[in-house]
């Protein structure tokens, strides 16, 4: 049995049960986490929106401004920034739970040859945090759907980080990738 069949529901479940509540926000990959959330009973009481923005002009609009660099962890961050200021907007008046904005940026492998490195950038915004994951994959190791499952895992990973939830959820690095975390104090 994978833990996509038992740490993953196990730790969606986990998540539903926090009072955070969260605006995610992807770029196409890391859109398995939002099929994970959705796919247990309790999603509307953690997700209050869920983005794709896809096309640039589409992500330049959500955050307000074009990036230096796109696929980086600058980006993740300000997707993350806007993300956690979007859910203080639709948060219910009368509900003081936490928000959190989690966001998910990357270049991944599709049905061409990319010229340069498949990478993946995730962040977390909550009031008193800033927390970002990246990672180089390791090129032609694995096709799109497996890439798009390791960015999944993370953006999982940091939304459980937001709720309060240490969790044991592998990213699915192989030998000669490397998880570039990074977090600081707001």
């Amino acid at each position: 049995m994978s833990d996509v069949d038992s740490v993953i529901p196990g730790l969606v479940t986990e998540i539903h049960s926090r009072p955070e509540k969260a605006v995610i926000v992807v770029t196409g990959a890391g859109i398995t986490a939002l099929g994970w959330l959705f796919a247990q009973g309790g999603a509307s009481r953690t997700v209050l929106e869920g983005l794709v923005p896809y096309s640039i002009k589409s992500l330049n609009e959500f955050v307000g401004v074009e990036p230096e660099k796109h696929v980086s962890r600058d980006e993740a961050v300000l997707m993350a920034d806007r993300a956690y200021e979007r859910a203080l907007e639709l948060r219910q008046d009368d509900d003081d739970s936490p928000v959190i904005g989690v966001s998910c940026t990357a270049t991944i492998a599709t049905d061409y040859q990319k010229r340069g490195t498949h990478r993946a950038e995730c962040a977390l915004r909550t009031a008193t945090r800033r927390t970002a994951y990246g990672v180089v994959f390791k090129k032609g190791a694995r096709d799109r759907g497996g890439e798009e499952e390791v960015a999944s895992r993370l953006v999982l990973c940091l939304i459980a980080l937001g709720n309060g939830i240490t969790t044991s959820l592998d990213p699915g690095l192989i030998p000669g990738e490397e998880l570039n975390a990074t977090d600081e104090r707001i």
